[in-house]
This record gives structure tokens, C-alpha cells and sequence, in this order.
């Protein structure tokens, strides 16, 4: 299995339902297109802990730069704010997202009206 594309659910200035916009995690992890105004949302429906990763591409000075890890307890449901454009992969110009395990974990990409 290959890592899947997230859907991007639009916000207007009315807002926007939090049903139904979320998908589930997968093993191979998941990838949205980049843009400064979309923020994700992480919600573990489990009774464990999890730990979602976004992927920090690239390297400075040759060293490898460190992910963004969000630890996410039991019923935890987060929202994270848009990612600045250093988590911009410049191949494919998309953010990656990894699980620890996709089990009971649901996640949701927004974007931001202009």
C-alpha cells in the first residue's frame, strides 16, 4: 500500500461541520497538498496512546532536521495550525504524515479561508 492522499475540506467564514471530514489513518501513512493556510486535525478514538509524526524534509548543514511529533493520548483530539513552508516536501509539494499505528487514529486537513 502506498501513503494516500488527504482530502482538503474548505472553511468558509460561517465555518464549517467537523463531521464526516475525517479520514482514517493507515499504515503507509497519509500526504496533502501544501499550503500556508491549511491546519490538520488529529483525533485518537482508542484507549492507547499514539504518536503522529509530520515529516520535516531536507537537511541544513547536512544534518537531517528533526519531525514534529504529536503525542496523542487516549480521546485526544487536536487541532494544529498551519505548517510554515519548511515542511514543504519540494519534490511533490506536499506535508507528510506518519502514525506510530493507524489504529483508532482519524485525521482531517482544513483550509483556512484568505
Amino acid at each position: 500500500m502506498a501513503r494516500q492522499n488527504l482530502p482538503v475540506t474548505d472553511m468558509s467564514r460561517a465555518g464549517v461541520s467537523l463531521k464526516g471530514a475525517l479520514s482514517s489513518a493507515v499504515a503507509d501513512g497519509h500526504a496533502f497538498g501544501y499550503s500556508s493556510r491549511r491546519q490538520i486535525r488529529l483525533v485518537n478514538a482508542g484507549a492507547s496512546a499514539r504518536t503522529v509524526t509530520v515529516v520535516m524534509p531536507g537537511q541544513v548543514d547536512g544534518k537531517e532536521l528533526p519531525d514534529q511529533l504529536y503525542p496523542l493520548a487516549a480521546g485526544a483530539d487536536l487541532l494544529v495550525p498551519p505548517f510554515p513552508p519548511i515542511y514543504r516536501r519540494a519534490e511533490d509539494d506536499t506535508v507528510w504524515i506518519n502514525y506510530d499505528s493507524p489504529a483508532d487514529i482519524q485525521v482531517a486537513v482544513y483550509e483556512l479561508p484568505a
